[in-house]
């Protein structure tokens, strides 16, 4: 008696799990890198992905993000002849966060701004986008320990900006919808207020844009 009822259970949840999946196949719901995931020609999304090439980025961190790239779009080598081209200008702003008064220690955020377009074979923008990352690193007057936390803020920043061009080009494969591109803001972003601890800490919201590295005094 007890199987019987286990069974029939069972059935009962089985079939709870398909009509709660069937309204999301009514509207259009797949899984992005499914095997049943593919466009109007049959390719599957990972294939479409593999067949863009990356064009090179200058500047060091350029050549970082270009790796990072390479590494999620063609993890089997880049292609010589691609489907598309994708092409990306990057900027880096370096800014001062937070200080303190005794200039003991500070905070420095790294702002990446990566305005990329993908392109066809016969030179056509399919979609433009912006992706916007910020990281930060802590400063405390050590010029070893504080080159090596600027660096580590920017492959961190590469590493996110990276993955989420990936992700944004994954959709519009997908979709064959661009998103709305952002464009690049006209002001100067301000540092919000920040609760120091006895008056010892300071906001310094001017951007320092001099140079990326920061410099010992």
């Amino acid at each position: 008696m007890s199987s019987c009822r286990g069974i029939l259970q069972s059935l009962v949840l089985a079939g709870a799990v398909l009509a709660t999946m069937a309204p999301l196949a009514g509207c259009g719901f797949q899984p992005m890198y499914g095997k049943a995931n593919t466009n109007a020609a049959g390719t599957a999304v990972d294939k479409q992905m593999a067949g863009i090439r990356i064009e090179p980025i200058s500047d060091r961190v350029g050549q970082q993000l270009h790796n990072a790239l390479r590494d999620r779009f063609n993890p089997l080598g880049q292609p010589s002849d691609g489907t598309y081209a994708l092409q990306v200008n990057l900027t880096v702003r370096v800014y001062g966060a937070l200080a303190r008064r005794d200039l003991s220690a500070s905070r420095r955020n790294v702002e990446m701004n990566a305005f990329y377009s993908l392109k066809d074979t016969a030179g056509n923008q399919l979609m433009n986008d912006r992706s916007v990352i910020t990281t930060g690193y802590d400063e405390f007057d050590d010029p070893l320990n504080d080159l090596s936390s600027f660096e580590d803020a920017e492959r961190r920043a590469t590493v996110q900006i990276a993955d989420q061009i990936r992700t944004r080009v994954a959709v519009f494969l997908t979709a064959g919808t661009p998103p709305e591109f952002v464009p690049e803001a006209t002001t100067t972003p301000t540092v919000p207020p920040v609760a120091a601890p006895s008056g010892d800490i300071t906001n310094t919201p001017t951007p320092t844009t001099s140079t990326p590295y920061p410099t010992a005094p």
